[in-house]
């Protein structure tokens, strides 16, 4: 039995779902409180502005894929190119959740794009750690470049691919990660 959420986590998977439902530019605290069966007073105790819980949203994605990204990382041997595996599997497996995570993204890009700070940052944060690992930052790279762009075609709802062809290009690029 998984533990029951929290008022928070009711909210945020709230606010989720009427992104989702609604578009992300026509999500209201009115209807996120609706949504999650509580008062407007106490959706705001929590989140007492849309940008407070836009904000909550995509530090939550960022929370739970760079967890994702550290257990992966757990998992793999060491080598150079461990930290860019890392990246492409737990962004390859983070996406295959429900849309929440492109939830998050769009209620705050249309709503304002400095909410997406916490991602800039995080994003900042892995490509210094490529860099980092010399000769193999090209590809790391290019690797992390291409699952990300794998992703807005799926949150878009655009990709051409089928989930063999997807799962080839996850096989490919964690070949190019290694130099093959």
């Amino acid at each position: 039995m998984s533990p029951r959420p929290n008022s928070r986590d009711l909210i945020l998977d709230a606010a989720a779902a009427v992104a989702i439902e609604c578009g992300a530019a026509r999500m209201t605290l009115d209807a996120v409180a609706e949504k999650a069966g509580l008062s407007k007073g106490g959706l705001m105790y929590h989140f007492p502005t849309k940008e407070a819980l836009l904000e909550a949203m995509v530090a939550r994605l960022v929370e739970r894929f760079e967890g994702s990204r550290a257990a992966v990382s757990d998992t793999l041997p060491e080598s150079p190119t461990r930290l860019a595996k890392a990246y492409v599997i737990a962004a390859l497996n983070h996406r295959d959740e429900p849309d929440h995570a492109s939830a998050a993204y769009l209620a705050a890009a249309a709503n304002d794009l400095e909410l997406l700070s916490p991602v800039r940052e995080t994003l900042r944060d892995r490509f210094t750690e490529f860099a980092d690992t010399g000769d193999g930052f090209t590809r790391a790279a290019i690797a992390a470049l291409a699952v990300d762009g794998l992703w807005v075609l799926e949150m878009m709802r655009i990709s051409p691919l089928t989930p063999e062809q997807r799962a080839q290009v996850a096989e490919g690029l964690l070949r190019f990660i290694d130099g093959g």
